[in-house]
């Protein structure tokens, strides 16, 4: 089990979970792209009801091209992204690794969405690879 905690840049929503993580996953699709503003998104999951959350995040929906129903949930002051919710994986939170204090778990095992990855975005062979989101 572990102790998570983060924050958002600015420091007015904080949160933490005590829980086992359940996956880690880079996602490269054009939504986690857009999101983040990054190459791809570091994505946490552990059990939704594990997290507590001091602040009001706001909520963005949006539907996934598989269909299911998307949360993205971040700081209204700084913009910060902090978590998300998927209709398809009831039960679990993921939080985006980048606002995690503890670094030194964030070992993905599998990258998502390599179909749409950057071209020059470089990809760990080692971890497991998927076109798109595995079954």
């Amino acid at each position: 089990m572990a102790k998570l905690t983060g924050k958002c840049l600015c420091g007015k929503i904080t949160f933490s979970a005590d829980t086992d993580i359940k996956l880690m996953a880079n996602c490269h699709c054009s939504d986690c792209r857009a999101a983040t503003g990054a190459a791809y998104g570091t994505l946490v999951f552990v059990a939704a009801d594990s997290l507590k959350v001091s602040g009001t995040p706001k909520v963005f929906h949006h539907k996934a091209d598989s269909g299911s129903d998307m949360e993205k949930h971040f700081c209204p002051d700084c913009g910060s992204q902090l978590f998300g919710k998927n209709s398809n994986r009831a039960g679990m939170v993921s939080l985006r690794a980048g606002v995690l204090d503890q670094t030194d778990l964030v070992k993905p095992t599998v990258n998502v969405y390599l179909s749409s990855k950057i071209a020059s975005t470089p990809v760990d062979p080692a971890l497991k690879g998927f076109e798109k989101m595995p079954g």
